[in-house]
């Protein structure tokens, strides 16, 4: 955890009013008689109430209701108080709870007991997917996206099944389609995914005469972002490539899966699969036209399958050094 000099002068205010909530074991009280306890007057019931409020949000306060109708409080649990106390005791010394709030952390998995355990975008993971498990499509999302995605589709060998292009997401943990956020510049969506297909296939560059995208769903998903955190409503377009090129040369992230994969959200490696447009595309994936025919899908070294004269001249090359350098030891 970060760590301070020591904690700010407010910080330590609070500490003192966190340390006054009764344990499970006494009697509730109000804000003024906590102000009290907490060596405090009635100008500073407001700051109770406040800090009471922060503290009902991770609920650990227990509630109730006096003979006037004034809200009592004490802690909920034995542990509940244990938290309160250890808050008071974060604040008293300027320590953080919360580490770590960039992007790339928020929906990986922790070791139990590991201290990343804490890190702030595990946290906000975690509680806005509480929120959207409590309210589901009557949550408000914290957040907009609109996400351009492209269908790529490999024939089917005799015998075999289609193959369906993904990418695995280092950073979500998962493999998802083709495509990505539409950004600021993109004058439209479609240019979105022209643009995409640039940037993550392997010696890809857009041929008008050769290459078209036709747009085949527009849909939207409320979903927990795994990157941000938050409540996200996402508008997604979904594209179906199509092209007169040879292959589909793959990086080191690509991968081709079935669409048993894409429908059970899972690859036979175990890995989770990003696919929301698969039930609600009309007819399925099954009628799309192939982009690339069986076979003709190769990895990065695809380029030796092109060239294979030059890359035999290379071999050739490579073995004469060799046995040169042999002679001379």
């Amino acid at each position: 955890m970060a760590q301070t000099t020591g904690g700010t002068p407010y910080g330590r205010s609070v500490a003192r009013i966190f340390r006054a909530v009764p344990p499970v074991s006494e009697p509730a009280v109000g804000p003024s008689a906590l102000a009290e306890r907490a060596g405090l007057d009635e100008r500073h019931v407001p700051e109770v109430e406040a800090a009471l409020a922060v503290l009902g949000l991770l609920g650990v306060l227990d509630l109730r209701t006096g003979p006037r109708d004034e809200p009592l409080f004490r802690a909920a649990t034995s542990i509940a108080h244990g938290c309160i106390r250890s808050l008071a005791e974060h604040l008293d010394h300027g320590l953080d709870v919360f580490v770590n709030w960039g992007r790339a952390e928020a929906g990986a998995d922790a070791p139990a007991g590991s201290a990343a355990v804490l890190s702030g975008p595990r946290f906000l993971f975690a509680v806005e997917s509480r929120r959207f498990a409590e309210y589901g499509p009557s949550a408000s999302p914290l957040a907009n996206a609109e996400i351009a995605q492209v269908v790529i589709k490999e024939g089917a060998a005799p015998g075999g099944e289609s193959r369906y292009l993904v990418q695995y997401d280092a950073r979500s943990r998962q493999y998802q389609l083709v495509g990505g956020h539409r950004r600021p510049d993109d004058a439209t969506i479609g240019h979105t995914i022209v643009r995409e297909l640039e940037e993550e296939l392997t010696d890809f560059s857009f041929d008008h005469d050769s290459d078209t995208v036709s747009e085949l769903q527009r849909f939207e998903r409320l979903l927990v972002s795994r990157t941000s955190g938050v409540l996200t409503r996402y508008r997604i377009v979904v594209f179906h490539l199509r092209t007169r090129r040879e292959r589909i040369v793959l990086g080191p992230a690509d991968r081709w899966i079935s669409e048993r994969e894409l429908s059970a959200g899972r690859a036979d490696d175990g890995r989770r699969v990003l696919f929301s447009a698969l039930t609600e595309l009309a007819g399925g994936l099954a009628g799309l036209e192939p982009t690339v025919p069986a076979g003709a899908a190769t990895p990065r070294w695809g380029l030796v399958r092109r060239h294979p004269w030059e890359a035999m001249g290379l071999l050739v090359a490579l073995f004469g050094l060799a046995v040169s350098i042999l002679q001379l030891l």
